[in-house]
């Protein structure tokens, strides 16, 4: 099988667009337990839901929603191990950010994927601001929106669940301006 299309490619992770053939996988990330409690769902989702939304849906909703592939580059190939949405407010420029990981978390190959999500959405999209909001108690999703260039902005009160307790939920924000770290896409425009 040839590569994958991937927009960008950092030193442990790739974007690239959805791909019909990984729509079981899609699916399969986001019916493991993490990602259950951590959208607070509390049903699996069916098969079919995941295939409509991601994969059948895209062309709909595309104007509106940005959809990537993580890649974790660690191996001899491109494996495919999540997905990321930015769902995108165009008057506002604008969009919040969604994730699922398979079995590579913990390695930052989420973080990386991340920053690369922002760096299309910002220098590609022209959003001006990235939003997200990540349940108080996961610690480690929290220093991974961090490290990926996210800042925190505060906390809702009591206004969700997390593994049968009442929690917080933390507000977190990226702009342009903040992130540390050089535009992948500007760089392709520079000789």
């Amino acid at each position: 099988m040839s590569e994958p299309l991937m927009w960008l490619r950092g030193d442990k992770a790739g974007i690239g667009p959805l791909r019909a053939d990984l729509a079981e996988e899609y699916w399969r990330w986001e019916q493991s337990i993490p990602t259950i409690v951590g959208y607070n769902r509390q049903t699996p989702q069916p098969m079919e839901t995941t295939r409509e939304i991601l994969v059948e849906g895209y062309g709909r909703a595309s104007d509106r929603e940005l959809r990537f592939t993580f890649y974790d580059l660690s191996g001899d190939e491109p494996s495919p191990v999540g997905l990321a949405q930015v769902y995108v407010d165009p008057m506002r420029r604008n969009g919040e950010y969604v994730v699922a990981m398979g079995e590579s978390r913990g390695k930052g190959v989420g973080s990386e994927a991340t920053r690369l999500v922002l760096d299309y959405a910002f220098h590609v999209t022209n959003l001006r601001c990235v939003y997200l909001t990540v349940i108080e108690p996961n610690a480690g999703a929290i220093r991974a929106y961090e490290k990926a260039g996210f800042k925190r902005q505060g906390i809702r009160r009591n206004s969700n669940q997390w593994l049968g307790e009442t929690v917080n939920d933390v507000l977190m924000d990226a702009v342009p301006e903040d992130v540390p770290w050089k535009s992948l896409v500007k760089a392709q425009f520079t000789t």
